[in-house]
């Protein structure tokens, strides 16, 4: 068994508590305006410090973005395993994600912004987010071949229809970040769930409601 060390353990807290400080800082500011400055007095502790564990602004941020990642992917994780149904599993799914974006609109705000800019030619930040959105289809695929196993889903191309209803709920939570919506988190949620599900289930709710 591996046994972390004692300074394995304080390395792990010390960034964690940098990262913590850094989105609260980047969320406020914005990534341009923040200095290093600004994340060591939020951490409360010294520059020199700091520089200890991150060598740079964009070093910070991008282990701040990993952490929120890594959080997001957790607790989807959970939401879905402990949703009773396929049904609930894909709308615990699509909720979650919507609901977590939005709990910290701010800092994610600043992904999307930045995205097409330093971020995007990092390949830390491109092997990082691969294994994410790898690690995510896989779970939405086990949810669709239980579905599939239970007779509820029409013929589908399992690996193909995963990945639209991640690019489908990644692009409503990159709208509701970058563009003022008039309509409630939960109400495009739910649209887009039945629009889903209303396509992929083999009797579609809406069309037997019709007969």
């Amino acid at each position: 068994m591996f046994v972390k060390t004692k300074q394995e353990v304080l390395s792990e807290f010390r960034c964690s508590q940098i990262s913590q400080a850094a989105r609260k800082v980047f969320a406020k500011k914005g990534f341009d305006e923040t200095t290093v400055e600004d994340i060591a007095h939020a951490a409360g502790i010294a520059k020199g410090t700091l520089y200890l564990y991150f060598r740079s602004k964009k070093k910070i941020y991008l282990a701040a973005l990993r952490e929120g990642i890594l959080a997001l992917h957790e607790k989807v994780q959970q939401e879905v395993e402990a949703a009773p149904s396929v049904e609930d599993k894909l709308r615990a799914y699509i909720f979650t994600k919507l609901r977590y974006f939005e709990e910290n609109w701010d800092f994610f705000r600043i992904y999307h912004s930045e995205w097409g800019n330093v971020f995007a030619r990092s390949a830390d930040v491109q092997k990082n987010f691969k294994r994410y959105q790898e690690q995510q289809a896989r779970m939405l695929e086990g949810v669709l071949q239980e579905g599939a196993q239970q007779g509820l889903l029409r013929p589908i191309h399992i690996p193909t229809t995963a990945s639209v209803i991640y690019d489908v709920t990644r692009a409503l939570i990159a709208r509701r970040l970058l563009e003022e919506s008039q309509s409630k988190a939960e109400e495009d949620a739910e649209f887009i769930f039945d629009l889903i599900w209303n396509g992929i289930c083999h009797f579609s709710p809406s069309l037997s409601r019709k007969t």
